[in-house]
């Protein structure tokens, strides 16, 4: 059986080899012991925290903790787990959570006070990860059940107004009736191909089908897909194509991507504006722009309109809908591509230009051919 030398040793071997801060005062707060966990923590050396006071590791506006603490101990109360901020040696603040515990003599009369302090910064910058996630899930849910409402409730309305077999449903409210279910159902499609295709980016599981395609092939689909949002605000769609531009791509992915710009030129276009649709040829790369004289973007949020759900978090955006998923969605298919996207704005009310930059079809086959192999 180890005698109490032994034990002792065994104990002070432990508290020196903790990646805790181990440390005892007295019951005025002066430093009796300081292990290597209190040196990696907080910087002082053993030699240069002995004998002074703890309030050395305390900020200036804190110090009344320390003042609570000693009350504490000399009334044999322990603190247990305090999370609390203190200072290194360097000046720099540090996240800890702090146990504190009364030491009594053989007597029982308390002499001194236990600490033992564990650096959590990196839990909790978890924290707020973890907190703002949750935030942003909540707000998206919030935001998705919104933007799925209104279509939902204009499909019921016309189906419902379908059913009916009265005089006033005449051919022409028949034919309105359809554009609108078609028209909603489109829109419910593409909001669910947004969470889906968010939820492959995440996870990794995006793939791409690749063949050649025509780049005015997809641009004319995503013009007269909103063809008819513009005519309705009296925005004139000018296109101007390149002949013969061609592309290695996954054809429906780069639709959707001219589609979401198109549909933001458009939305945060006011009646009467113009957005300008232009694709040219740039060596081995394809530039398509997108150009509008819509509401602009100020200098301070051109660098967020890229960021996940950046625009349910915009005054101005949450006034015109959408789930602030599609311009982070096309930067990642275009990307996937070897392409680039990019925003420029000269301010608020200016307009905004999106530019995505592809390289030729010709060009990526011709990279494959370096890359490959040769038979021996």
């Amino acid at each position: 059986m180890p005698n109490r030398d032994d034990i002792e040793s065994r104990l002070a071997a432990i508290v020196e080899s903790s990646d805790d801060a181990i440390v005892s005062k007295d019951l005025n707060g002066t430093i009796l012991s300081w292990n290597r966990g209190a040196e990696r923590i907080f910087g002082y050396t053993a030699n240069e925290a002995i004998g002074r006071s703890i309030r050395i590791i305390i900020p200036q506006d804190r110090q009344a903790e320390e003042d609570n603490v000693l009350a504490r101990i000399r009334q044999g109360l322990s603190v247990d787990h305090f999370e609390t901020v203190r200072q290194r040696k360097d000046g720099t603040l540090v996240d800890i959570s702090v146990t504190i515990s009364p030491v009594r003599n053989a007597a029982g009369e308390i002499v001194a006070a236990s600490k033992i302090a564990r650096d959590v910064t990196e839990q909790r910058r978890l924290r707020v990860i973890a907190n703002e996630a949750n935030r942003q899930k909540d707000e998206f849910l919030a935001l998705l059940s919104h933007e799925l409402r209104t279509p939902l409730n204009t499909v019921l309305g016309y189906t419902r107004l379908l059913r009916r077999e009265d005089k006033r449903m005449s051919p022409e409210l028949r034919e309105r009736a359809l554009d609108a279910l078609e028209r909603n159902a489109d829109s419910l499609t593409r909001l669910v191909n947004d969470v889906l295709d968010t939820s492959r980016i995440v996870s990794g599981k995006m793939r791409l089908s690749l063949d050649s395609c025509q780049v005015d092939d997809f641009v004319q689909d995503a013009v007269e897909t909103i063809q008819l949002a513009a005519d309705a605000k009296g925005i004139v769609l000018d296109v101007l194509i390149e002949p013969g531009l061609t592309v290695l791509c996954d054809r429906d992915r780069l639709l959707r991507v001219m589609w979401n710009i198109l549909s933001n030129a458009v939305k945060f276009t006011p009646s009467g504006g113009r957005v300008t649709v232009r694709a040219t040829r740039h060596d081995s790369l394809i530039a398509i722009s997108i150009r509008d004289t819509g509401i602009g973007i100020s200098p301070d949020n051109l660098g967020f309109v890229f960021h996940r759900f950046w625009q349910g978090h915009t005054g101005a955006s949450r006034e015109f809908g959408g789930l602030g998923l599609g311009l982070a969605l096309a930067r990642h298919i275009v990307e996937l591509h070897g392409g680039a996207i990019v925003a420029e704005s000269a301010g608020v009310g200016k307009g905004t230009v999106f530019t995505v930059t592809l390289p030729t079809a010709a060009s990526v086959r011709a990279r494959e051919r370096k890359l490959k192999p040769v038979a021996r």
